[in-house]
């Protein structure tokens, strides 16, 4: 039988709304430390039940994201990994797991942006939503949130990335301008 932090169960019931599947992935991936990239399906069931949440919904909703695809896929997906279930893909958990370096995550990211048909953007104006950045690190790189959003600062202000409105969490990340010298 899976194991249950019985702290997180009741953090989890005062949720004001119903997590989502990915939503509830996600939550234990950045509480509920396990070995390897990702969390165990049948945790999540377990915490799932703990909630008192539809099981027959949860498995659905989590059958109906659930993609072996090694890179990033449209959507709100949940991505197999080594057997656990994670709201990132397999390569970026490879590629990121052992850097802090912000300007990494923010350029493997911006790989999966696409611009919509007959739109073009420039590479300079694209970026990855504060909160998405530091969601990630905290969960790729296995760090605290308040840790990532040291780190956020500090890179911001040694200019490895630039954050406009650097209040506001809802503002991009972006690499610097290249100098075309």
């Amino acid at each position: 039988m899976t194991s249950v932090d019985s702290d997180l169960v009741e953090n989890l019931a005062h949720h004001d709304d119903y997590l989502t599947a990915r939503e509830l992935v996600q939550y234990l991936e950045r509480h509920h430390p396990v070995e390897g990239p990702g969390v165990p399906r049948d945790l999540v069931e377990a915490y799932a039940e703990e909630l008192d949440y539809d099981p027959h919904r949860l498995a659905t909703s989590l059958d109906d994201r659930t993609t072996d695809s090694p890179t990033w896929q449209p959507g709100d997906r949940v991505y197999r990994i080594e057997g656990n279930l994670s709201i990132y893909p397999a390569s970026w958990h490879e590629r990121l797991a052992d850097t802090t370096d912000l300007s990494r995550f923010v350029e493997v990211m911006l790989e999966s942006v696409a611009a919509p048909d007959g739109v073009e953007v420039e590479r300079g104006d694209l970026g990855v939503r504060q909160d998405d950045l530091i969601t990630a690190v905290e969960i790729i790189a296995e760090i605290g949130r308040g840790e990532a959003h040291g780190l956020l600062r500090d890179q911001r202000v040694a200019g490895d990335i630039v954050l406009y409105a650097f209040q506001n969490p809802e503002e991009v990340v972006r690499l610097p301008e290249e100098d075309s010298e």
